[in-house]
């Protein structure tokens, strides 16, 4: 084969070659971005809270049971009101209170639902009453007996004023085995027109 030919074939290799050099960049490019987003995204799915988002803790029956608040004294730092999920997740439902800007006591729970999803928010039923438990499915006021459903607290049975104001889940996030509820979400809670 002559040098010409040998020189012809190697420059058509070499064109060859470059033609597919920004393609196979370009794939790897894409793969690369989507790595990163792929990590970055599971990263903050790990230390974001689960807010509605699935159990944060095991599945449990309340069928049979009763189970009564457990009182516990929550650390406030940072703007946040900090809960240890172990201690919620054992006791299954607890209590505790708080002061919000106008210096009134804010009665407030939390629970692991029989599905081991979480709830925090006001514990406090139109009745007056302040204390609720776990039974079966629901969540009773221990004071007029109105029942919600443990999952996402629609009425169930029970006083008609009742009905309108359900608990309302102030979406606590949970975190590294902390519930962590944004203080300003007390501070700014207010009795509701019914009462």
């Amino acid at each position: 084969m002559s040098d010409d030919k040998i020189r012809d074939k190697r420059e058509q290799f070499l064109v060859h070659k470059k033609s597919k050099l920004p393609v196979i960049i370009g794939v790897v490019v894409v793969l690369a971005v989507a790595f990163i987003l792929l990590n970055t995204f599971l990263s903050k799915k790990d230390t974001e809270a689960n807010v509605g988002g699935g159990p944060v803790a095991a599945s449990r029956s309340y069928v049979g049971k009763v189970v009564q608040m457990t009182p516990i004294q929550p650390v406030v730092e940072n703007g946040l009101i900090k809960l240890n999920l172990a201690d919620v997740d054992q006791s299954n439902i607890v209590g505790f209170e708080m002061k919000n800007d106008e210096g009134l006591l804010v009665p407030m729970m939390a629970y692991i639902s029989s599905s081991g999803q979480l709830f925090v928010g006001a514990s406090v039923c139109e009745c007056g009453g302040h204390t609720f438990s776990l039974a079966g499915k629901t969540l009773v006021c221990n004071t007029c007996r109105t029942t919600y459903d443990i999952e996402n607290q629609a009425f169930i049975s029970g006083a008609n004023i009742c009905r309108e104001y359900p608990p309302i889940n102030m979406n606590a996030t949970v975190e590294n085995g902390m519930i962590l509820l944004d203080q300003s979400k007390v501070l700014n809670w207010r009795i509701r027109e019914g009462k």
